[in-house]
């Protein structure tokens, strides 16, 4: 895949380094602290205390045949190859080709965006459970307690009303991370940060803009997908500095943010398996 240089304007192949005329980076690579190799990727999930990639769907050095599944392996001709096998079993090379570096990356990045949507799935069902025992740890003390005072019962009432509805609520709001097509524009949507991709680059917009609030008003209508490709004719807006604001830390050392912890919970069926990445 080419990519364009954001200071010269020359095109290059996102598998190099930095641009071959002017020899700025490569914003694509930008793991300067993290794996580089598959192996170092193996310590890297063993240090994260993640999930057996039974259950994660991640396979790293395995070239894994099965439907669901994502991987990074070096093949008979030492080449590494990054793949995702999609739920009717058909395979999405994301990337073949003799930098382990960057192929590493390339699953690393998408190992870390999947362990954000498990955590976030996570907390959406603890929040969940622990709405399902008020009805009844309400209703057990009222059936205990029939001396209660009429207004005590109505308030225990209330607030068991306004707990479920509260989370109904936030329930209601999925999230709508991705790519959007108005018109002939593409626009990002990251957690409520809206972004413009302008001629050759992305340019942040306010929310309350009329495109933003329009397609925030019915987001099934210009949705395209959650991750980029080559068809949007623009260029991936986890290349860019935005997406540093967001996913790394001051220091740049935020991996201790993907550690998994004793409570999460990981369900690979709410993982995208139809798309190519």
């Amino acid at each position: 895949m080419k990519i364009k240089c954001d200071y010269c304007g020359n095109t290059y192949e996102d598998t190099l380094h930095a641009c071959p005329d002017c020899s700025a980076p490569n914003p694509s690579h930008k793991n300067e602290k993290g794996p580089k190799t598959i192996e170092e990727l193996k310590k890297w999930y063993k240090d994260r205390k993640l999930p057996a990639p039974e259950v994660t769907r991640f396979f790293i050095g395995v070239d894994y045949k099965k439907p669901k599944a994502f991987g990074i392996y070096k093949d008979d001709n030492g080449d590494f190859v990054v793949y995702k096998n999609k739920a009717d079993g058909s395979r999405a090379v994301r990337y073949k080709g003799a930098d382990e570096e960057y192929a590493v990356n390339e699953l690393l990045q998408r190992l870390k965006d999947e362990i954000v949507h498990q955590k976030n799935c996570s907390g959406r069902k603890k929040s969940t459970s622990v709405t399902r025992s008020v009805p009844s740890s309400t209703s057990s003390t009222t059936k205990n307690n029939r001396s209660l005072p009429l207004m005590e019962i109505i308030s225990i009432s209330i607030a068991a009303f306004c707990i479920l509805f509260g989370i109904a609520l936030i329930m209601s709001f999925p999230d709508h991370n991705g790519y959007y097509r108005y018109g002939h524009g593409v626009y990002y949507n990251y957690d409520d940060h809206w972004f413009y991709y302008d001629t050759d680059n992305w340019v942040e917009i306010s929310q309350n803009d009329p495109i933003p609030r329009e397609i925030s008003s019915n987001y099934d209508d210009y949705y395209i997908s959650r991750n980029w490709d080559q068809s949007m004719d623009t260029t991936n807006w986890n290349d860019t500095s935005f997406y540093d604001r967001y996913h790394v830390s001051s220091d740049n050392d935020s991996d201790s943010d993907y550690d998994w912890g004793n409570n999460d919970t990981w369900d690979s069926d709410n993982t995208d398996w139809g798309s190519d990445w």
